[in-house]
């Protein structure tokens, strides 16, 4: 029953996004989301490491592993911003390994009070998978039941690795109403449509994934903050919706300088609710550290037990040390 389900979650994983590797908080790898995020924050520069574990209730879990690194060039009024996105996918089950290595450029222009950002993503996707723990359907055995790894397996052309070059592009718009900041942003995912087959003879192309994004925060009194968020995924028949909200407390002390929790859920507008993750975080200085679980509540979860799925964020922020505006005091007689 265990292979069974790794099979299932494995084909409809590869069906959905071309196993595009996600995270449950999306929200804290910008360049990941949007190319346009590039420089999105409050500062020069920032480190982003994320790290994510699932399907370990089936024996053999998937890994994936993302570091990012931008930083902010002030051009006048606007910004240019640059940064590096990596990211590595393990799946020991299937022998599976996806690493990218993307660069991004993003370029953002101030209209008054809104900003308005375009940002483009391109690099290399390597993929390599390994036969030794994989049956094919030339070797399954009916009398006895099991597949038979020695028997030929029937795929003459089946190559190990494969790499492809990936484009990237997105937009995305904010402004400041007092205490209100919304922020909205499309993304298109694989624009140049890459090759993506192990066969040598079969051309098999990734459709281009569509991606929509917006969050909200709102600053009430007492130093607290709403921020809801929704994220929406689309490409052929395939869709993933997730939504949900943070709720922060601003506490601004020395060390510790903000605490929030959440609760987000993932699902689709034609299918049920897949699982649901709370969340906990909290900013230490230049650090904003994030935890959730995945609880899932689809119709899988009756085969392993309703157990969850681990993941947590580490950013890193330096401050911005040259002001935008320079004043000289000047005395007054």
């Amino acid at each position: 029953m265990k292979g069974f389900i790794l099979l299932i979650v494995f084909f409809c994983t590869s069906l959905s996004f071309g196993q595009d590797l996600h995270l449950s908080q999306f929200y804290t790898n910008k360049m990941k989301l949007n190319p346009a995020l590039a420089g999105h924050y409050d500062g020069s520069h920032q480190f982003t490491g994320n790290y994510r574990n699932q399907w370990s209730e089936v024996g053999i879990p998937l890994n994936t592993v993302f570091f990012a690194f931008d930083k902010q060039f002030f051009f006048f009024s606007d910004e240019i911003n640059v940064g590096l996105l990596v990211g590595d996918d393990q799946y020991a089950g299937f022998n599976q390994k996806t690493n990218k290595f993307l660069i991004n450029g993003a370029y953002t222009k101030r209209f008054g009070s809104h900003k308005l950002s375009a940002g483009i993503q391109m690099g290399m996707i390597l993929r390599s998978t390994n036969l030794a723990n994989q049956t094919f359907p030339n070797q399954w055995v009916y009398s006895d039941g099991i597949f038979d790894q020695n028997i030929y397996n029937g795929e003459p052309s089946l190559q190990l690795n494969q790499g492809f070059f990936d484009l990237n592009f997105g937009v995305v718009w904010t402004k400041k109403y007092n205490n209100l900041e919304p922020l909205i942003g499309i993304t298109l995912f694989h624009v140049n449509r890459p090759k993506d087959t192990y066969l040598e003879d079969f051309i098999e192309r990734l459709r281009m994934r569509k991606s929509f994004f917006a969050q909200l925060e709102w600053r009430l009194e007492n130093n607290i903050s709403v921020e809801p968020k929704l994220l929406y995924m689309w490409t052929t028949k395939a869709q993933d919706l997730v939504f949900g909200s943070n709720f922060k407390k601003h506490i601004n002390a020395k060390l510790v300088k903000n605490i929030y929790a959440g609760l987000h859920m993932r699902a689709g507008f034609s299918r049920n609710v897949d699982a649901i993750f709370p969340t906990i975080g909290f900013t230490i200085d230049r650090f904003d550290m994030g935890f959730s679980y995945d609880f899932n509540v689809s119709e899988i979860s009756q085969y392993n037990g309703r157990k969850t799925s681990l993941e947590w964020s580490l950013v890193y922020t330096l401050p911005l040390y040259n002001p935008a505006k320079l004043s000289i005091p000047c005395d007054r007689y």
